[in-house]
């Protein structure tokens, strides 16, 4: 009887330890999928906001750009963009349930105005912000008007 429980209580150890091994082996495999899926967002965000750029209704880079440009600054409308994604204590709406605000699209609507929206994946909001460069090539963002969340 003995060896009976003690050959049972091996067999569970032992299946026990297996599947601690298979489930450490299944997280390991979901983390490195979730940093894939978080790399792919990233660079398909990018590649909209490329996009939203090339079909710009409203912002000339040669036009609008012009101060930009003629401070030295080759890609003005990357620049503008770049410069708010730096700064994303703009973002008027507070994340609900643990999330972060992130900015989404990007719209240049002149050499003065810019509107954006974000979202946290719960909560979401636009908002028109005013612009100007600064003396030492920086851009300074103003909140003009945002939408309320619903």
């Amino acid at each position: 009887m003995k060896t009976l429980i003690t050959i049972l209580l091996s067999i569970s150890i032992l299946s026990c330890e297996r599947q601690n091994h298979d489930n450490n082996l299944y997280n390991e495999k979901l983390k490195s999928e979730n940093e894939l899926l978080k790399h792919k967002n990233d660079s398909l965000k990018n590649e909209l906001n490329k996009a939203n750029l090339k079909e710009s209704y409203w912002f000339d880079a040669e036009y609008e750009g012009l101060k930009l440009t003629e401070r030295g600054i080759k890609k003005p409308e990357q620049f503008i963009i770049n410069s708010l994604q730096k700064k994303p204590e703009l973002i008027p709406l507070k994340p609900a349930l643990g999330g972060k605000m992130e900015f989404g699209n990007f719209k240049i609507l002149s050499d003065e105005w810019i509107i954006v929206d974000y979202s946290d994946g719960h909560v979401e909001g636009k908002t028109i912000y005013s612009y100007k460069l600064n003396k030492n090539n920086t851009l300074e963002f103003k909140i003009l008007n945002t939408t309320q969340p619903k």
